[in-house]
């Protein structure tokens, strides 16, 4: 889904969470299927609450679907310090970008000594950060990593000068003097690092860090390191504790308990294959990430910290190549609207997830609204062992009620700012799944690629009107007349 502030609700498979933006599975659970009343499999009972992240980046759909935001260029002066601070000269940020750019290659080649030699107090906790980052780096398998030119400001550049407060700092404090009386002794860099996780990737992610650095007998070093603006940051930096379960088609990764990271792995493992059969080029392999905290989240997704943004339970987040399509998809899980799913809700959703990774990763842009996250639920809802009916009832009861949708969900609709997008999705689903009954899958799937489009939301409409005359020799208006029959006949049903 996209990012947004709403809470969605599937009737049928649920628990409750809160509500966030981009893709959000949250809300409060349908009394037919609360985790105490499991039926059938594995137990179904689960509402699958969508939630948007609100602008975080072009996201579309339940889960949050999105390119992430680009951060602005760095430029000279656009670190966050304060009045005492003042720009590197070109030998200062040289040797700053040495040390960040060793650090990489250590990293790429599994020197562990050659990293550490970089870190400023190993036993200090930022320093037992930096190890553990580096070790969650070689566990993700990054293949690349490559570190641009550093924008430098020294905090201090004679002893007993005060580094003001910043963002990060919050007290000021003294430099003790050095044998060098005017050469700086700390400095904070960011820096732009393209890089690329093995058998996932296949374009670069950019992702902007930050570093707090301190020269010495040793040259510089880094005190600390976090991530900064507005893109997604690295898994290993959002996540140094983070560990890692691989199967034949997902690599999970995450600080949540082992067991839950075996449980999602086995899930992706599960349903990529068959939808690889639905959905030729669906990447064989897919990275689920899992954090146990909000602020893990927020960095993973590249919200501001404690932004009080709703919790979405999942959110499908990552950036697209020359040709329009996506390059490395991640599946971002909230820690707490993913965790209040019951198993069965948890692995609908993160079908649901796999369904928008497939299309982006095959299709460039999006299409409708409507239609992106109908087949995204007409996938993920496929894995419910739950009859339509129950999953269908809010839609229902809103037809029977007179409040029934009379035209397809637009995408304005599908976004938390319109209120409850539950019978909007379901609304959406419905439309998908009458034309898999009237057409088939195959020229459902046509259907999608032929009505995407790379540009707004208004010609994501127009294409996907197109594409319903071209694919299916039909209109809007007369699919809109046979899905209003359709959702006639489902309130008329009594059972």
């Amino acid at each position: 889904m996209s990012r947004g502030g709403v809470t969605r609700r599937f009737p049928g498979v649920g628990g409750s969470v809160g509500a966030h933006g981009a893709a959000p599975y949250d809300g409060p659970v349908p009394s037919p299927l609360t985790p105490s009343r499991r039926r059938a499999r594995r137990g179904w009972g689960v509402t699958l609450v969508l939630l948007a992240l609100a602008g975080a980046t072009g996201v579309s759909g339940c889960t949050g679907v999105a390119d992430p935001p680009a951060s602005s260029p760095l430029t000279s002066g656009s670190t966050s310090t304060a009045a005492a601070a003042a720009t590197s000269s070109p030998e200062v940020s040289a040797a700053i970008a040495d040390v960040l750019r060793r650090r990489a290659g250590a990293v790429i080649a599994g020197d562990q000594s050659a990293y550490a030699a970089t870190v400023a107090d190993r036993t200090a906790a930022s320093g037992r950060r930096q190890l553990d980052s580096y070790a969650a780096a070689r566990a993700l398998r990054v293949s690349r990593l490559q570190v641009g030119e550093p924008v430098v400001d020294l905090v201090a550049t004679e002893p007993g000068t005060h580094a003001a407060p910043t963002p990060q700092r919050t007290a000021v404090t003294t430099i003790e003097p050095s044998a060098s009386p005017t050469s700086p002794l700390r400095a904070t860099a960011q820096v732009d690092v393209r890089y690329r996780v093995d058998d996932l990737d296949r374009g670069d992610r950019v992702a902007r860090l930050e570093y707090d650095l301190v020269r010495s007998g040793a040259g510089w070093q880094v005190e600390a390191e976090r991530p900064v603006g507005a893109g997604a940051t690295a898994p290993w930096v959002a996540m140094p504790a983070l560990k890692v379960r691989r199967g034949d088609h997902a690599v999970v990764a995450g600080t949540v308990p082992t067991a839950r990271l075996a449980e999602h792995a086995a899930v992706v493992d599960q349903a990529v294959p068959p939808l690889r059969e639905q959905w030729p080029g669906t990447p064989p392999r897919v990275l689920v990430l899992a954090p146990s905290t909000a602020s893990e989240a927020d960095a993973l997704l590249g919200r501001p910290a404690g932004s009080g943004a709703a919790p979405v339970a999942a959110t499908t987040e990552g950036p697209t190549g020359s040709a329009g399509t996506a390059t490395g998809d991640r599946v971002v899980l909230d820690p707490t609207a993913f965790g209040h799913l019951t198993p069965s809700g948890r692995e609908v959703v993160l079908t649901h997830e796999l369904a928008h990774v497939a299309v982006r990763s095959t299709v460039p842009g999006r299409p409708a609204g409507w239609l992106a996250e109908g087949y995204a639920d007409h996938v993920g809802y496929a894995r419910a062992d739950v009859p339509n009916r129950r999953l269908v009832a809010p839609l229902v009861s809103a037809v029977r009620a007179g409040n029934g949708p009379r035209e397809l969900p637009s995408a304005a609709d599908l976004q938390p700012a319109s209120g409850d997008i539950e019978v909007p999705y379901l609304a959406g689903w419905q439309a998908v799944e009458l034309v898999a009954a009237e057409h088939g899958e195959a020229a459902l799937r046509r259907l999608v690629t032929a009505g995407s489009s790379t540009g707004s939301d208004a010609a994501a409409e127009t294409a996907t009107d197109d594409a319903l005359a071209s694919v299916l020799g039909t209109t809007r208006a007369e699919l809109t007349d046979r899905w209003l029959t359709r959702l006639g006949h489902l309130a008329a049903d009594p059972g």
